[in-house]
């Protein structure tokens, strides 16, 4: 695999690397994480390989291309799998037990964005 990139990369301008890499590899690495996430998630995933193409271009803009893309493409997404399960875990034990809804499901969830609810909500 790694050899087949450098030979795309030689034979190739350095702004068709990004594309070629995305058509090639998203779908692969979207799979992978979407069997981790159950595919009824599979947008979670889909997101968070795009952020890792996104960051590609920003890096490899900025820095220059790693030695081996691809490998740096599943390096991201990866970590960044784990930066979101680690976040989602943290949601759920500490935060999400504190968010208090106590309005009935059957009125009309009516949010007020006054001046004094905003600064009060600031303050809180």
């Amino acid at each position: 695999m790694y050899y087949a990139v450098r030979k795309i990369f030689y034979f190739m301008q350095d702004q068709e690397l990004i594309p070629t890499l995305f058509r090639t590899e998203y779908r692969k690495i979207t799979a992978v994480l979407s069997k981790l996430f159950g595919l009824e998630h599979m947008e979670i995933a889909e997101d968070i390989v795009s952020d890792t193409f996104l960051l590609a271009t920003e890096t490899w803009g900025f820095k220059g291309i790693p030695e081996n893309p691809t490998a740096w493409l599943y390096t991201v997404s990866k970590n960044r799998t784990k930066d979101y399960l680690k976040r989602n875990a943290l949601f759920y034990q500490q935060i999400a037990k504190e968010i208090k809804y106590t309005s009935p499901k059957d009125e009309k969830l009516e949010i007020d964005l006054s001046p004094e609810n905003i600064v009060n909500s600031q303050l809180q």
